[in-house]
This record gives structure tokens, sequence and C-alpha cells, in this order.
């Protein structure tokens, strides 16, 4: 054979090899086509950009709020990292900064005998609950130039204890201001019927079935007559224990305890109002007469300052109602024969 035969002959042999190929290749790994592009972008007028639900922030929890919930026991272990530059204690000396007895609502740069940098001395106003944060939080920032080499406290909550703490190291410390409540969000308006369009099929039925039965919110609610005494009676003491550690800073509850800054209250239900010995009431809740009863004590926690408008009690009050009946619950069980609820 020539070698031209032969070339052809190879030729022809490549060319059969190569479709054998193909063919084993297609029935092993047949090839696909899709369906749809991979990538959309463009082929709708723009880029679809892949479907992402914005999660909304949740509101950081205002200062004031945190302060009247803090700890002043916490605030105590976060005051151990001012322990090297400042006391606490009344009378207590100055070391390289001030001593910060009674520092909360006094004027800044107001403590006798201590050198203060001109940057604190000539910035004026009080420390108040405001100015207290931003100085713990960066005093450089609060006050520039000043002689602070502490860099602040990064976490509100230490803020907040260190705050808590600081009050109940002053003497009638100002009240914490209440928070502004935050505005309704608007409810979008509930979407009416198109024109001559009927509303769905038994959604009549449905809505009187999602409703409660007529009088069982009455059956949840205390028996009647009960009222709050009523939730009272039924809370556990032991959650009111816990409820208590908020007024923890301010309070003593065991017999024969110390005043704080707010007077002891063992022995409080059905005490007079203002009456522990020893104690300084402002004029606003002196000036209110009767005891505290269990009704009384539930307005009291609820809104202090509504209860007795011009008193200096720094908190804020506790919102929940369950809360405030087992805290009750606790102060009946340090109370020494109690009188009968409802009376």
């Amino acid at each position: 054979m020539s070698i031209i035969g032969k070339s052809v002959v190879a030729l022809a042999v490549a060319i059969v090899l190569v479709f054998v190929v193909n063919a084993v290749g297609d029935i092993y790994n047949p090839t696909r086509t899709l369906e749809e592009p991979v990538y959309r972008a463009g082929l709708d007028g723009g880029a679809a950009a892949p479907a992402k639900a914005d999660a909304a922030a949740e509101p950081e929890a205002d200062i004031f709020t945190l302060i009247s919930e803090a700890s002043a026991d916490d605030g105590a272990a976060v005051f151990k990292k001012c322990t090297s530059c400042h006391t606490i204690d009344a009378g207590g000396a100055n070391r390289v900064g001030p001593n910060l007895h009674n520092v909360v609502g006094a004027q800044i740069a107001h403590h006798d005998g201590f050198n203060y940098s001109d940057a604190l001395a000539g910035h004026g106003g009080e420390w108040t609950y405001e100015n207290l944060d931003a100085w713990l939080t960066d005093p450089k920032a609060f006050a520039p130039g000043n002689k602070m080499t502490f860099a602040g406290i990064k976490d509100t909550a230490d803020r907040a204890a260190l705050i808590k703490y600081l009050m109940a190291n002053t003497e009638n410390p100002p009240e914490v201001p209440v928070p502004a409540a935050p505005a309704a969000a608007e409810q979008p308006a509930e979407a009416a019927p198109a024109e001559g369009e009927q509303p769905a099929e038994g959604g009549e039925q449905q809505a009187a079935a999602e409703a409660p039965a007529e009088g069982a919110a009455a059956a949840e609610a205390p028996a009647a007559g009960g009222g709050f005494a009523a939730l009272v009676a039924a809370a556990d003491p032991a959650v009111g224990e816990k409820a208590f550690n908020q007024c923890k800073a301010c309070h003593t509850i065991d017999a024969g305890g110390p005043n704080r800054v707010g007077p002891n209250l063992h022995n409080v239900v059905g005490a007079d109002i203002a009456a522990h010995d020893g104690f300084k009431y402002s004029d606003a809740l002196a000036g209110v007469d009767g005891e505290w009863t269990a009704d009384k004590l539930d307005a009291w926690l609820a809104n202090p300052k509504e209860f007795a408008p011009g008193n200096k009690m720094a908190f804020a009050g506790v919102k929940d109602e369950q809360q405030r009946a087992a805290l009750v619950a606790f102060l009946r069980a340090n109370t020494e024969n109690p009188p009968p609820l409802g009376q």
C-alpha cells in the first residue's frame, strides 16, 4: 500500500474513534441543557439581586432604663477597676482621682482639696446621669485634655451598674429620668375588598371563632372583687425575692437593717407611709396619708412619681403587674403579722 493510501486509512480510523468516544461519553455523562440561565442579570431589565430580608435591628435599651434595672452589687464589681485611683466611702481620701462619695448630682470638679485639670474644672454643669454615662464611656471625648488615664467603659450595662453603685453611695441622689415612650409604629391600614369583591366565605365565622368566648377573659382574671390582692395571694414570695434584687441598691429588708438611700423595708406592709424611724423622707411622701396596703404598694411600685409627685425615689417603677404582686408577697413574708389582704 502506498504512503497516501496508508494516510487515508489512518485518518478514517481516527475519525471513527472520535465518534465512538463521543458516543460512549454521552452514555455515561449525558449533556444537560439548563432550563434557564445560571445568571439572570439584565434579562428582565436589570440585575435581580437575591432576596434577603433585612433583619430589624433590635433597639438598644436607653441608659435610664438600664440604670433603674441595674444592680449596685454588679456596679461594685465594676468599681474595682477604679479603686486604684478613687475611694468611695464617706470622708475617704483623694488619690490620683477624687473621692467619689456623693458624686451623683454634684457639680463637676466639685470635690474640695482635689486639683482638677483645667479641662474638667472648666466644663461646668453637674454629674447628671447623662454626663456620668458620657464620661464613663469616653473621658477624653467628654472633656478633651483632662488628666483621666482610664480609656472608658464600652459596655453600656456595666456603665449602668457602675452608676447605680455611685447612686448607692450618694445621699439623696436625683431621680433617674423616666425614658420617653417610643413613638408607636404606624399600623398598615387593613385592605378593603376591591369593588364588587366579597369577603372570603366563612370570614365572619373565623373571626368569631378567634374571639374569646364571652366570659373567658373573666375566667382568667382574679376572682370578682379580688383585684391586686388576689394576685398577691397567688404569688410566690421566692419570685418576689428575685425581683427585690433591683431594690437592694437603696433598701435593706432584714429586721434591724440600716437605712440606705431609701429606708429599711422590714415590716413595711401595713405600716404608716413615711414612718420608718431615722429616715428623712421627702415632703412629697411624708404628706401622703394612710398605710402601706397592698393596693397602695402596687400603685407606688408601678409609678412612684405618679403616686407621690416630687418624691426622691430614683426608681422608675415595676411595669409588670405579676412581678409587683410577687414583690408585695415578698414584702409580706418579711413583715411580722401583716394585715389580711384586702384591707
